[in-house]
C-alpha cells in the first residue's frame, strides 16, 4: 500500500528528469515503467534530432509575431530530397496553395487515411498562425474501379455509394479535429476539363489513343518521368491499377481515359463514351481550381510512384510549363515531337542527374513547388494490409479511443517517419491526453479558487502573451514554434509540454510550491502556453472543426475554426475538460470490459479491506484493477480511480 500510494504521487507527477532518458542506464522493472508512463514524448535518444541549426530559437526577448517567424520555415521537399526554407512565390508573399490527394470514397476510412490528414492538418493550421492565406484544396475520388467494383457488390449504384461515403468522411475529419479544406473537389465534377488537359497531352506530342477507345499517356515522349521517384525506366513496371495491355507502347504507359465498359458510369468524349483513369483528375482539379502552379502538393509517401510522378507528367505535358529536356520549351507553339527511342535516352540523362536535377526541378520549373509525403503506418511493425487481418478503420478504434488519443498518438511521431500502430501506443496517448487534461482542470480549479486574484494572474498572462513580452508563456510557445519550423516536428513540440506540467503539480501539491509568491502567475502562463500549443497540433477539445468545407464552384474559404490567434487564445473550459475526462474514463472501462458499479464496488472493498488491515486484499485489488486499466488514486478527499496503462500484476 505504501508503494502504491508513491506510485501514485509520481503518476499525477508524470514528467521524470532526463537521467531517466538515458538508454545506456539499467533500471528497474518498477522505474522502466515509470518512464515509459511519464514521458510526454519518446526519450531523447530515440527522437528526430533537434530543431535543425539553421531554424535558431526565438527570441529570448519574448514572442515573435507570426509574421516575422516565416523566413524560418523550412519543409523536407521530396523532389529535392532534402529539407528547404519554404517561401510562396514573390507574386503572392502572403499566399499559400495546398493540394492534397483525397480519399477513393467506397469504404470507411482508415487508420492510414487518418495520419494523412492528421498531418496536412497541422501543416494547415500552422501556415495560417504564420498568417498565410491558405487554399487548402482536398480531392474526393468518386469513380474508379474500386468505387464501382464495391457498388456492383452492394448492387448499389456507384455515385450514390461515393457520396455516402464522402459523408461517412466528414464524420471521421470532424472527430479527429481536422478542419474543413477550403474546397473539396470531386472528380466527376470535372470531366470536361479532364477531357480537355487529354486533349492537349496528346496535342503536345504526350498521348495517344488506340482502338477500343482507351487513350494512354506515353512515358518515354517525356524526359525526366521518374525525377520524383527517382526511378528509371528498368524500375517501371505497370503498377497495380494498370494491367499491362499488348496496345501500349510501352508497359509503364499508363491510362488517360478509359472506355467504357457495360453497366459502368460513362461520360462522351471525342474517343467514344468511357471514364478518366486516376492519374488525370488531380492534374486537372489543380489547374482549374488552383492553376498552373501551387505550392505545396502532400499525400502518403504510397502516392510518390506511380500517382503523383504520373500527374507530374501529365501537368507538364498538358500546360507546358516546364523545359522538356530538348534544349527548346515545351510550350503550344514547340512543334517538334521527340522520337520514342530520343525521349528515352533523354530521360535517362534527367533522372540519372540526382539531386541536381530534383533541386533544379524544384526551383520553379514544375507545376508544384514543394512535394511533401508522410510515411507509411504499420500495425505491429507490420505492413498494414487487409491479408494480413491487421487493417483498422477510424470507426472501429474509435469504439474503444477518443478521437484526441488516436490524434495525440499521430502527432507523436514526425510526419515523415514511419509509426507503428499498437495498442500500447494508443493506450500511452490516451493516458497522456488524460493527464495532461486534468492537469489543465486543476490548474482552472487553483485559479477559480484564489478569486479575484486568479483573475487578474490569469489576464496579466493573456496581457503578456499577446504583447509579445518574455514571459514562461511566450517562452514554451516560442520553443514550440521552432520544433514546428523545422519541418513540423511535432514530438519535439509535445516534449515542450513536460517542464510546465511538471512545474504545475509541484506549485498544487508540494508545500513549496503551494507557498511560492508567484505561485497564481506561474500557473496562469502554464495554462495559457500549453492551451496554445495544444491548439497548435488540434488536440484542444475547443479547436474542434465545425461546419463543412465550400462547394467546389463557390471557391470562399472554408471555417478557419480551432486556429492558433494570440489575441483569442483561451484556455478550454471546465466543461470540455470535462466531458473529454469522463469519455476517456468510459472508453476505459469498455477496453477493460469492466463497468463503473464494478470499480466502485472494488474500490469499496478496498476501503474495508484497509480498514481492517488486510493490506494483502487490498494490494490484490489494486493491483487487480491496474492489470485492467484502472488506477486507484488515494486523495485528501477520498479515494477515486483514472485511467492507466493496462499493467501486469
Amino acid at each position: 500500500e505504501m508503494s502504491a500510494l508513491v506510485l501514485g504521487r509520481l503518476e499525477r507527477c508524470r514528467p521524470v528528469a532526463a537521467p531517466f532518458c538515458d538508454p545506456a542506464r539499467k533500471y528497474s522493472p518498477a522505474l522502466r515503467r515509470l518512464h515509459q508512463t511519464a514521458n510526454l514524448s519518446q526519450c531523447s535518444h530515440v527522437k528526430l534530432q533537434a530543431s535543425a541549426p539553421a531554424v535558431e530559437q526565438a527570441s529570448a526577448g519574448g514572442l515573435p509575431a507570426p509574421e516575422a517567424l516565416r523566413p524560418r520555415m523550412q519543409l523536407y521537399n521530396t523532389m529535392a530530397r532534402s529539407k528547404q526554407p519554404f517561401t510562396p512565390r514573390p507574386e503572392h508573399p502572403d499566399k499559400v496553395q495546398m493540394y492534397v490527394c483525397g480519399v477513393t470514397v467506397y469504404d470507411y476510412s482508415h487508420i492510414g487515411h487518418a495520419r494523412v490528414y492528421v498531418a496536412f492538418d497541422i501543416l494547415y493550421r500552422f501556415l495560417q498562425y504564420l498568417r498565410y492565406n491558405v487554399q487548402y484544396v482536398r480531392n474526393f475520388t468518386d469513380i474508379d474501379d474500386k468505387i464501382i467494383a464495391r457498388a456492383t457488390q452492394n448492387g448499389e449504384d456507384p455515385l450514390a455509394l461515393s457520396s455516402r461515403f464522402i459523408q461517412e468522411f466528414h464524420q471521421d475529419m470532424a472527430a479527429l479535429g481536422c478542419l474543413p479544406p477550403s474546397v473539396e473537389p470531386k472528380a466527376t465534377d470535372f470531366i470536361p476539363q479532364m477531357i480537355s488537359t487529354i486533349q492537349r497531352i496528346i496535342a503536345n506530342g504526350h498521348g495517344y489513343a488506340v482502338e477500343g477507345g482507351d487513350v494512354f499517356f506515353d512515358v518515354m515522349s517525356l524526359p525526366g518521368y521518374g525525377r520524383l521517384s527517382g526511378r528509371s525506366q528498368e524500375d517501371n513496371r505497370a503498377g497495380e491499377r494498370v494491367d499491362v495491355d499488348g496496345r501500349k507502347r510501352h508497359p509503364a504507359d499508363f491510362a488517360l481515359w478509359k472506355a467504357a465498359k457495360p453497366g459502368e458510369p460513362s461520360w462522351e468524349s471525342p474517343w467514344g463514351r468511357g471514364r478518366p483513369g486516376w492519374h488525370i483528375e488531380c492534374s486537372s482539379m489543380i489547374e482549374d481550381v488552383m492553376g498552373q502552379v501551387i505550392d505545396i502538393h502532400g499525400g502518403g509517401r504510397d502516392l510518390v510512384f506511380p500517382h503523383h510522378e504520373n500527374e507530374l507528367a501529365q501537368s507538364l505535358a498538358a500546360s507546358g510549363a516546364a523545359g522538356c529536356g530538348c534544349g527548346g520549351a515545351v510550350h503550344a507553339h514547340h512543334q517538334h515531337a521527340h522520337t520514342h527511342e530520343q525521349g528515352q535516352e533523354l530521360q535517362q540523362q534527367q533522372v540519372q542527374g540526382g539531386a541536381g536535377s530534383a533541386a533544379a526541378a524544384a526551383s520553379g520549373g514544375d507545376f508544384v513547388r514543394y512535394w511533401v509525403h508522410n510515411g507509411f503506418v504499420n500495425v505491429d511493425s507490420e505492413k498494414m494490409s487487409k491479408s494480413l487481418g491487421n487493417f483498422f478503420t477510424i470507426r472501429e478504434v474509435l469504439r474503444q479511443y477518443h478521437p484526441l488519443a488516436l490524434r495525440w498518438f499521430l502527432v507523436s511521431t514526425q510526419y515523415r517517419q514511419p509509426i507503428n500502430y499498437t495498442q500500447r501506443a494508443l493506450e500511452e496517448g490516451s493516458d497522456r491526453l488524460y493527464y495532461v487534461y486534468q492537469a489543465l482542470l486543476d490548474v482552472e480549479a487553483a485559479l477559480q479558487a484564489a478569486g479575484p486574484q486568479g483573475q487578474a494572474a490569469r489576464a496579466a498572462a493573456r496581457t503578456a502573451l499577446v504583447s509579445g513580452a518574455a514571459c514562461p508563456s511566450s517562452s514554451l510557445l516560442s520553443s514550440a514554434l521552432s520544433a514546428l519550423l523545422d519541418d513540423l516536428n511535432t514530438p519535439s513540440a509535445i516534449s515542450e509540454l513536460s517542464a510546465p506540467l511538471k512545474s504545475i503539480n509541484d506549485l498544487l501539491t508540494t508545500k513549496a510550491g503551494k507557498k511560492q509568491p508567484d505561485r497564481l502567475t506561474l500557473l496562469a502562463h502554464h495554462e495559457l502556453a500549453i492551451a496554445a500549443v495544444l491548439q497548435l497540433l488540434g488536440l484542444n477539445p475547443a479547436s474542434s472543426a465545425t461546419g463543412t468545407a465550400s462547394s467546389a464552384t463557390g471557391g470562399s474559404t472554408a471555417s478557419t475554426s480551432g486556429v492558433l490567434t494570440l489575441s483569442e487564445v483561451a484556455p478550454p473550459s471546465p466543461e470540455a475538460l470535462g466531458g473529454v475526462l469522463a469519455e476517456l474514463r468510459r472508453l476505459a472501462l469498455v477496453r477493460g470490459g469492466l463497468s463503473e458499479e464494478y470499480v466502485q464496488g472494488q474500490i469499496a472493498e478496498r476501503a474495508a479491506a484497509r480498514a481492517a488491515k488486510d493490506f494483502a486484499r487490498a494490494d490484490e485489488i489494486r493491483v487487480g484493477l491496474a492489470a485492467q486499466g484502472v488506477l486507484i488514486m488515494d486523495t485528501p478527499q477520498g479515494t477515486t480511480w483514472r485511467p492507466g496503462m493496462v499493467s501486469t500484476p
